[in-house]
């Protein structure tokens, strides 16, 4: 399902939601002057959001490396968005920001700031070319094309800063999409029809991968509008046979089931409603000749199984910057009933444990925080 917008009329439905004030975006550039401020960042990307501390770069409480899951690639900047908190003057508008050596840094123009006596930044990455402040507020966008939103965009909380006091800066990214993935096994209630399946392709379909995203440099934080380009992802193809009971149960790999989350096909979607009739998971497998009662019954080829996620998750809706595994039963002995459909969702983690036996059977999600 397609469909498209203008940024004008992205423009014209974010105005009307903002409450607007006068601007002056006249400083958007640092060319040409002769005082110089080198900037660096001292970067952390929180899986839940989190402020941190490390040495002396001023977080407000502690983030060990441990907790972080994305890195920024070394070989793409991320964009950085300013402005003088007193008058709302634009002071930096989408300046790119490289990595050198280890190091993010840039070089502003200070003679822009001699009547600035604070800054309050913000920056997301990927870097987007037509990321701009709107008109009147301290609101930017960012269109995000799939190509952006498959980097596993990140957009950091805004930190203000004398502007004295701008050596070294502190960003902490938090995710701004959601991290989808899927965790399959055999649930077929009779033994002997048990450990026949093989699964050949998972694939979502209608998944929200484009959007705009408003982030203020306020402490609300920012929201996804205007989510109207859906794509089917092909999250697995292959050939892997299906482990029995939830004790085998395995995560969905790119063409193998793998036994952790690290190694499985995951993919970052825009955060979006889920509507009666919509989105939806399509799996395709095959069952194996098997004798049975007497009977042997032949083998089956791409059989299709497809199933809604509406009612799924609360309040039909993903939340942002969640993670989500959906859990797949598979039931040779109700091969033409809906599949068994669970979820998990947390923060963003390298591990986690779940008592999986307290959901099967029960079409709802679950979150168990306590591992994020």
């Amino acid at each position: 399902m397609k469909g498209t917008i203008t940024k004008r009329t992205v423009l014209a439905i974010v105005i009307l939601t903002i409450t607007s004030c006068t601007v002056n975006e006249d400083m958007g550039t640092f060319d040409g002057f002769e005082d110089k401020k080198d900037v660096s960042f001292d970067v952390v990307i929180s899986k839940d959001g989190r402020v941190g501390t490390r040495g002396e770069a001023g977080y407000d409480s502690y983030v060990t490396d441990d907790d972080q899951e994305a890195r920024l690639d070394p070989g793409k900047p991320f964009g950085l968005m300013a402005i003088d908190p007193r008058s709302n003057a634009i002071l930096i508008n989408n300046e790119r920001v490289f990595e050198h050596s280890g190091v993010r840094s840039a070089t502003f123009n200070s003679t822009n700031w001699y009547s600035t006596e604070s800054i309050l930044l913000s920056a997301y990455y990927p870097y987007v070319d037509e990321t701009h402040f709107l008109s009147g507020n301290r609101t930017y966008v960012i269109p995000y094309s799939q190509k952006d939103t498959q980097a596993g965009p990140l957009v950091s909380r805004p930190v203000e800063r004398k502007t004295s006091y701008l050596d070294v800066i502190p960003l902490v990214f938090r995710h701004i999409t959601n991290d989808i993935g899927f965790r399959i096994c055999d649930i077929t209630y009779d033994p002997n029809l048990q450990g026949h399946i093989r699964i050949r392709k998972l694939s979502a379909h209608n998944v929200a991968t484009e959007g705009y995203y408003v982030d203020s440099l306020g402490r609300e934080g920012g929201k996804w509008i205007q989510k109207v380009i859906c794509d089917e992802v092909e999250v697995f193809r292959g050939n892997a046979r299906v482990g029995v009971g939830t004790d085998n149960e395995l995560f969905v790999g790119y063409d193998n089931l793998v036994p952790d989350r690290k190694h499985s096909s995951r993919f970052y979607s825009v955060p979006d409603e889920i509507k009666m009739g919509k989105q939806y998971i399509e799996v395709v497998f095959d069952v194996d000749a098997f004798d049975y009662n007497g009977q042997h019954m032949k083998e089956l080829k791409n059989q299709v199984q497809k199933f809604p996620i509406y009612g799924v998750l609360p309040g039909n809706s993903y939340i942002c910057g969640k993670q989500y595994t959906f859990h797949l039963g598979l039931d040779l002995g109700t091969l033409y009933q809906p599949i068994e459909f669970t979820a998990n969702v947390g923060e963003w983690q390298n591990n986690y444990s779940v008592d999986l036996n307290s959901v099967w059977g029960e079409n709802k999600i679950y979150e168990d925080n306590n591992f994020f």
